[in-house]
């Protein structure tokens, strides 16, 4: 209850609205990294690296690809700016205007980023088969099933088929 009450003090401090989030469309943490993907004319993606128990590394995306990269970040910042409203708005507030230190990055294949919010958002599965092992891995990068061997190639493209054919989306990774 301390944690809300604090939101909420925060939120209403620094004018940030945080009640519907209708511009968040997908979140998902992952081998340390929290990436959110949000229905903004701005900001359309971020990913936080979370340094353990130290100021996170922040990348924000803008749409028209452009992407810079933030250090040092407090993490209630960004937990801000993930939840708010207006993913433009707050980052003014609480990343450039407290100066964090940048750098703009090459731009974005924004097509790249796309696809990975359909696949991750529909459960998708990667399917791995090299000279060692067969594996398949949910969109949270686990391994639900691994051969120590590979599989045939039919036997291979037979798995993929019947995923497919039960509405399972795959990705092939080489």
């Amino acid at each position: 209850m301390l944690i809300l009450k604090n939101v909420t003090f925060l939120k209403n401090y620094i004018g940030i609205k945080l009640k519907n989030n209708m511009a968040k469309k997908f979140n998902l943490y992952c081998d340390g990294v929290d990436k959110t993907w949000y229905d903004s004319t701005n900001v359309i993606y971020t990913e936080c690296i979370d340094n353990e128990n130290k100021p996170k590394t922040l990348k924000v995306v803008f749409s028209n690809g452009s992407q810079y990269q933030y250090k040092n970040v407090d993490v209630r910042d960004y937990l801000l700016l993930r939840e708010s409203d207006s993913q433009g708005k707050a980052l003014n507030r609480l990343i450039k205007e407290k100066k964090y230190e940048y750098e703009k990055l090459e731009n974005a294949n924004l097509d790249e980023i796309n696809e990975e919010l359909f696949f991750k958002s529909n459960n998708g599965f990667y399917l791995e088969n090299n000279d060692e092992f067969f594996e398949i891995k949910n969109n949270k990068d686990e391994s639900v099933f691994k051969l120590s061997k590979p599989l045939e190639e039919d036997y291979f493209d037979l798995v993929n088929d019947i995923l497919k054919a039960v509405g399972i989306t795959t990705k092939i990774v080489n």
